[in-house]
């Protein structure tokens, strides 16, 4: 089991993806570090939730930084084991669930790396037709 204290970075963006991390008390700070201005928080999870899964299923870095808010406990699971959990997409069914689930991180990633522009805080324009755009940019394939 892994101690974190308050302030303390637990995971930092740009880092590789080496463990998932499983919240068994206190609380975190998801943030995106924006050059110049002060970090973007995304989320705040708490116990029974994970960090870094994203990574570990883009096999991409880090990509945001996660703080201690309050004294955390965690449970460290390396990404290795992880992988080896998922099963390794075995079998027709397996693939597809690896599949379905790689997709999934890899959109949310791209979705985050795009949040400050449509939240204002970079510099791009940030009117409704631009915001529209991007949105179709990222869904457009998904046929919804």
């Amino acid at each position: 089991m892994l101690s974190f204290g308050r302030g303390e970075v637990m995971v930092a963006e740009g880092d590789p993806a080496r463990d998932l991390l499983i919240l068994l008390a206190g609380r975190v700070r998801v943030e995106k570090r924006m050059r110049g201005r002060e970090p973007l928080v995304l989320a705040r999870p708490g116990a029974g939730q994970l960090i870094g899964e994203l990574s570990i299923l883009t096999g991409k870095p880090r990509s945001a930084t996660v703080v201690a808010e309050t004294p955390v406990k965690a449970w460290r699971v390396p990404a290795a084991k992880v992988r080896a959990l998922l099963g390794g997409g075995v079998g027709a069914r397996g693939r597809f669930q690896k599949k379905i689930m790689e997709s999934l991180a890899h959109r949310l990633v791209g979705l985050l790396g795009k949040l400050p522009v449509l939240q204002g805080v970079s510099a791009e324009p940030r009117t409704e037709a631009a915001v529209r755009k991007a949105l179709e940019k990222m869904y457009g394939d998904w046929g919804v």
